[in-house]
């Protein structure tokens, strides 16, 4: 098989120009899902770097579940009236992807100076209106992997995540501590700058919260917090179940904002799966809403298939949040009546 090379296109709004310099709004953005080289993935743009001080993150994502797979991708700045030609960023360099359940090797981030961004060789890359970025994907047929001598040592699984939960479990060396409906978390700085754009703005940007020792978190629940920090040093989410437990829907939810609130995108992208495998008559009206407030297109699209099948409407018209939704957003179900036909069955 040959490699496949896809190209497409990515709007970063809400850039402001002003004395010849570019100012990004504090906002990450995702691309919606597409398929290349039989895979599908996603391309997410965080306005701080993890890796790079005053710089951005580019980023490809591999959204496809338990599968290995080498591609490259490269960015470049495009003039949106196609007067110049593209301005490479970053150049394209093979990496391998794995999204087996015990791996998780699924991003590739490539960071840019925010002062490169600044010095274009022409004035049209960069608009009022925001910043249209270039992503060129090269997929590769997967090599076949060479057979090791029986002579060879077998490597041991890597232990990483079992010590940093050991960390979280002691709080050895802890730096920080997070007040959350009055409940106090203590946590380490690094650990969650490492896996937040967020948290590491707020900790290391000269916000004023990185000299604070006691942060406030407002508007969130002490006990959702502590699953969205647990997730930081262990990578796995708390156990919900997938029965019609009413709590696991609201407690799936609440961390779904919360990871979307601190730009961690793979729990966000777990529990919008989860969610879509706990769907019911009772609660399919509240989690289309939900998923509409998020942008979560495919939660989304699973709400409106559910919805539309034969022996479920009645029921999921008779619901509290049907209701809901007819009183108080119409246009959601407009949008139900117009794709139902993308998922009824001929």
């Amino acid at each position: 098989m040959e490699p496949v090379t896809v190209t497409r296109t990515f709007e970063v709004p809400g850039y402001v120009r002003s004395n010849d310099i570019l100012y990004a709004e504090p906002i990450i953005r995702r691309s919606p899902v597409f398929a290349a080289g039989g895979y599908t993935w996603s391309i997410l743009y965080y306005h701080y770097s993890a890796y790079a001080l005053s710089s951005v993150d580019l980023c490809l994502q591999l959204e496809t579940r338990g599968v290995k797979v080498t591609a490259s991708i490269s960015f470049s700045l495009l003039d949106p009236t196609a007067a110049m030609p593209p301005w490479k960023l970053t150049k394209a360099k093979p990496v391998e992807f794995s999204s087996a359940a015990s791996e998780d090797y699924t991003k590739i981030t490539q960071w840019v100076p925010k002062s490169k961004l600044n010095a274009p060789p022409g004035t049209g890359y960069l608009t009022r209106g925001g910043l249209l970025f270039q992503c060129t994907i090269t997929v590769f047929a997967k090599a076949p992997a060479a057979e090791m001598p029986s002579s060879q040592p077998k490597v041991p699984a890597s232990d990483l995540l079992d010590n940093l939960g050991k960390i979280y479990a002691t709080k050895d060396g802890s730096d920080v501590t997070y007040s959350v409906g009055g409940e106090l978390f203590r946590a380490h700085k690094i650990i969650l700058a490492m896996r937040s754009p967020v948290f590491y703005a707020e900790l290391y940007g000269g916000m004023m919260e990185s000299k604070a020792q006691l942060i406030q978190v407002q508007d969130m629940r002490h006990d959702v917090f502590e699953a969205l920090l647990r997730y930081m040093y262990t990578d796995s989410l708390p156990t919900t179940g997938d029965d019609d437990d009413g709590d696991a829907d609201e407690m799936l939810c609440a961390l779904l904002m919360a990871a979307d609130r601190y730009g961690v995108e793979r729990p966000r992208l777990l529990c919008e799966h989860r969610l879509c495998k706990v769907l019911n008559a009772g609660n399919v009206a509240d989690l289309l809403a939900s998923a509409d407030d998020q942008h979560c297109s495919t939660l989304k699209d699973a709400c409106i298939e559910f919805m539309v099948g034969s022996e479920k409407m009645k029921k999921v018209v008779a619901s509290e949040g049907y209701k809901q939704l007819r009183s108080k957003r119409p246009l959601i179900l407009v949008e139900v009546l117009e794709k139902s036909s993308k998922f009824r069955k001929v």
